[in-house]
């Protein structure tokens, strides 16, 4: 049973990564200063890669370990 606890941290976790990257994206947006929107438009494609790689992750093995049996 604790290996489903350990299967869907990845998503808890990737999800906590895209709301980081919405709020870099959100900086981003915002921002009249372009000292300040490079690095937020960077930090925001490394989380949301991040994100994407962690969501994808936690689906796969969330999915094979309660549907794959």
């Amino acid at each position: 049973m604790w290996q489903a606890y350990f299967f869907i941290l990845p998503i808890g976790l990737g999800i906590l990564t895209l709301v980081v990257s919405l709020i870099f994206l959100f900086a981003y947006i915002t921002s009249n200063d372009s000292a300040t929107r490079l690095p937020a438009f960077n930090w925001f494609k490394r989380f949301i890669v991040a994100a994407f790689l962690l969501l994808s992750t936690g689906l796969f093995m969330t999915s094979k370990y309660f549907w794959g049996q």
